[in-house]
């Protein structure tokens, strides 16, 4: 049986409620013009120019966004240099990043009925910089790239923390997809964030959703 669909079954046989795992950027922030300027501005310095452009860092995210960018030719012995240089840039231009409309509101109201994290490769304060600013309450915690870098690891860590519950994870890239299931999490793709839908459905997501709204309808109250 096809590992998505022995997820679905034994989570469906649990019967328990969601403990809702979301990513940061692309889902909550539209980040990706910030992002895209910090992370070839690093590349530049660092003599790699390889991303040079939206697609060729989007690339990156179609699995692990650090082993991608080893196979896309980053020597290993400099990526822990790269992170360094990174995290203050993307601390320098966190406050012109903004929500996706709805999201805010969205997030409040989905941590008020069910335990909801965010697991993200950003820098865990600014994400919580930018939750305090637009108002977004009811986040159990989040889990940054300064905390553990791997992403597999930290929805692993926040399944443990809720044990009883089903845990899905909600991301917008195709790796996002890949590395839910793989921390055996049931991946949810939202379309309005940095992958298009059809690259999305390669990853094999267990939901779709086109809107805020249709992703509070996936997640009812109970």
């Amino acid at each position: 049986m096809p590992l998505l669909e022995h997820l679905m079954l034994k989570f469906r046989r649990r019967g328990a409620g969601p403990v809702l795992l979301f990513d940061f950027d692309g889902v909550v922030a539209d980040s990706l013009d910030a992002y895209f300027e910090a992370f070839t501005g690093v590349c530049t310095e660092m003599g790699f120019d390889r991303i040079n452009s939206k697609e060729s860092l989007l690339a990156l995210f179609d699995g692990n966004v650090f082993i991608q960018l080893v196979r896309a030719g980053f020597p290993v012995s400099r990526l822990r240099e790269m992170a360094v240089r990174f995290a203050p840039r993307i601390r320098a231009v966190a406050e012109t990043v903004t929500p996706f409309p709805g999201m805010p509101e969205t997030i409040s109201r989905l941590a008020a009925r069910d335990p909801l994290y965010i697991i993200t490769s950003n820098d865990t304060a600014v994400v919580r910089g930018f939750l305090d600013r637009y108002g977004i309450t009811g986040v159990r915690d989040v889990i940054g790239s300064d905390i553990e870098p791997s992403k597999v690891k930290k929805i692993r860590a926040a399944r443990r923390r809720e044990p009883r519950r089903t845990p899905y994870y909600i991301g917008d890239t195709r790796g996002d997809m890949i590395e839910a299931r793989r921390a055996r999490s049931l991946p949810v793709a939202v379309t309005w964030g940095w992958h298009a839908e059809s690259r999305l459905l390669t990853g094999k997501p267990a939901h779709v959703v086109h809107t805020p709204e249709e992703l509070e309808e996936l997640f009812p109250c109970t």
